[in-house]
């Protein structure tokens, strides 16, 4: 994901999608953390703030290409997204 970013950087495209919500999480629960709040429950107060589902973090293609990190369920939401006509 981070590699995503700095690409996207890179070529001077915008950050969006599941790359701007992983983004967004990871800043947020890393300033959580480094307040001392423990990492579960930065964790889910970052995906509270943004009104994100965990599975929104993780842009399809690392999922497609890291499987044995995400169950099925991390396919089926993207799945889900495309039949409705949302890009990641």
């Amino acid at each position: 994901m981070i590699q995503r970013l700095r690409n996207a950087l890179a070529r001077g495209e915008r950050i969006r999608g599941a790359d701007a919500s992983f983004y967004m999480h990871e800043i947020y629960e890393s300033t959580l953390m480094n307040r001392g709040m423990l990492y579960d429950w930065a964790h889910h107060a970052a995906l509270e703030r943004y009104g994100v589902s965990a599975y929104s973090v993780y842009h399809p293609d690392v999922i497609r290409m890291y499987p044995q990190e995400f169950n099925s369920n991390w396919v089926d939401f993207w799945e889900e997204w495309a039949r409705r006509g949302i890009s990641p």
